[in-house]
This record gives structure tokens, C-alpha cells and sequence, in this order.
């Protein structure tokens, strides 16, 4: 048991920024979201409200999480931030954009009254390859140039990017951190070495990591348990036996289609490991096919 809390507590003391349970209770604090906002936006932004882990979904049941959301009087935020760039496709910014006008817009409302809506994504890597610290997407005339104001704005940060005499870069930098201490945003630092040093902080850390072990015994080194407990004898449905890493999908997304059951289930071990070791970046069931095909 010793051991295994050991590995816990590795596991929390080598996690970043863009690594999903430090996502979860470092943004939980408003002051956090407003940072890393005011910095990308470039302008102060007011929050009414925020909520991490949040979901939406449309009339046809397709439902998205959103890492972060949120409100502010006239404008509505989704931030995810992104590990994988197969989960950064701007499709899925469509989606995530045409999901909050769903949601957002009431049926009295003026076109005028629409909320402006902004997806940012902010990569660890350079999703578009071109070196730029930031990409900003909007809508054009093609034939003059012209930028048309829809109201909707795609934002892309470029992980890669490593000017620190910038503010951009310093927040970036600060993402990849694994040292609180070595952070220039003094609020990311406060809440970073809250919840890798300070007890209280340290144990509601070793409670989501235990939550998520007793889900699915995620094995190796996310969160420390022995190899094997996953990896092995394959677990079908046909005999009626789920297996741990499904039923974690399933904890996670909510349901999962009977195509990518099937695909789980014809997985073979190496697919079946890749799987269980990136379980904390899977969002959706499309992150799941990068694993097992």
C-alpha cells in the first residue's frame, strides 16, 4: 500500500498544467481561468461564471465536454486545453461553438443580442506548424479580404512557443512547468504548490487519483498500479465480463457506441496498453480510436 501511495504521489508531483486532473482543481479557482484568459484575449475579461469538466449537448443527444467554461455578460468562453492535436481539429471548435449558440440563445432573442463566442485551444505543441506564437480564426470574403463579424472566434496557442521576455510565452511556459517554483504567474504557482505540497491540497490530489485507480485501475505510470491488472487475459462481452478499461470509458463519457465496444473488445495488447495509459486525455470516443483501430 506504501508503494502505491508512493506512486500517487510521483504521479501528482510530475503532472503540468495541461495534464487533466490539474486542470480540474487548479481552474476550479476563478482567478486562474482569469489569468490564462486576460492574457490570450489580450484585454480583461469579467467572469460571471465558470465550471470545469463541463457538458453540453444538443437535441440529438451528441453531447461535448468542455475543459473549461466560461460566462461573462456578453461573451462565452470554452477552453480546452490539449495535449493531443487530433482533439484541436477546428471541426471541433465548430461544435463546441454551434453547442453554446444551442444552448445560449434564447428564443425571444434579437440577432444582435447573440453572445460573442470563443473557442481556445491551447496546444502543447504547434498545431499549425507555421511558428507563430498565436493563431487567431475568423470568417472572410474571399474576394476582398474583408473580416466578418459573426461573433465567433477560434484561438489557437502555440505550446511550442518559448519567448519568455512575453507574456504569451510566460504563460506558456508556465504550462509546462513542473516545479511550482520556477512559475512566473504568482496565482498558478499559489495553486500548483497547493495541491503538490500543502496536505490539504496534496490529499484532495491523492483522492482523484485513488477515484479513478478504483474506477479502472488505470495501469503503469498514471497512476501507479502493478502491470498486468488490465493487460492480460481480455475481458469480452460475449462471456458477459467488462473490462476495467471499459468500464472507466464509461465512467468518463457516459456511454460508449457498440462500434467502439466492439473495437475495445478486438483490441489487442499493445493497442489495449496505449489505451490505458493515455486515459486522462480521452475526452470523447473519437480519442479513443487513436488507440485501438
Amino acid at each position: 500500500m506504501k508503494a502505491k501511495n508512493q506512486d500517487i504521489m510521483s504521479l501528482i508531483e510530475s503532472m503540468t498544467l495541461f495534464h487533466s486532473p490539474m486542470i480540474k482543481v487548479v481552474f476550479g479557482h476563478k482567478e486562474c481561468v482569469n489569468e490564462m484568459i486576460d492574457i490570450i484575449l489580450g484585454r480583461h475579461i469579467h467572469i460571471d461564471e465558470h465550471h470545469v469538466e463541463h457538458y453540453m449537448s444538443n437535441i440529438k443527444g451528441r453531447e461535448a465536454q468542455f475543459d473549461i467554461y466560461v460566462k461573462s455578460e456578453k461573451m462565452r468562453i470554452n477552453v480546452e486545453i490539449q495535449r493531443k492535436e487530433k482533439g484541436a481539429t477546428p471541426k471541433r471548435g465548430r461544435l463546441n461553438l454551434s453547442l453554446i449558440d444551442t444552448q445560449e440563445i434564447k428564443k425571444s432573442s434579437e440577432y444582435e443580442e447573440v453572445p460573442e463566442s470563443y473557442i481556445v485551444f491551447m496546444c502543447e505543441g504547434d498545431y499549425f506548424k507555421k511558428g507563430l506564437p498565436i493563431y487567431y480564426i475568423h470568417s472572410y470574403i474571399d474576394e476582398t479580404e474583408e473580416k466578418v463579424d459573426t461573433g465567433q472566434e477560434m484561438i489557437y496557442v502555440n505550446g511550442d512557443y518559448q519567448d519568455e521576455e512575453t507574456v504569451l510565452g510566460r504563460l506558456i511556459h508556465d504550462f509546462h512547468c513542473i516545479d511550482p517554483n520556477e512559475m512566473y504567474s504568482e496565482v498558478f504557482k499559489k495553486w500548483m504548490k497547493y495541491y503538490k505540497e500543502e496536505r490539504k491540497g496534496v490529499i484532495e490530489m491523492c483522492e482523484i487519483c485513488e477515484q479513478l485507480k478504483e474506477m479502472g485501475r488505470v495501469e503503469g505510470e498514471l497512476i501507479g498500479i502493478s502491470k498486468g491488472e488490465i493487460i492480460g487475459e481480455k475481458r469480452g462481452f460475449t462471456n458477459g465480463k467488462m473490462d476495467l478499461t471499459m468500464k472507466l470509458l464509461i465512467k468518463k463519457l457516459g456511454a460508449l457506441s457498440e462500434c467502439i465496444m466492439n473495437k475495445i473488445n478486438d483490441s489487442n495488447e499493445e493497442e489495449l496498453e496505449q489505451l490505458s495509459l493515455n486515459i486522462f486525455d480521452i475526452d470523447k470516443e473519437e480519442d479513443i480510436l487513436k488507440y485501438v483501430h
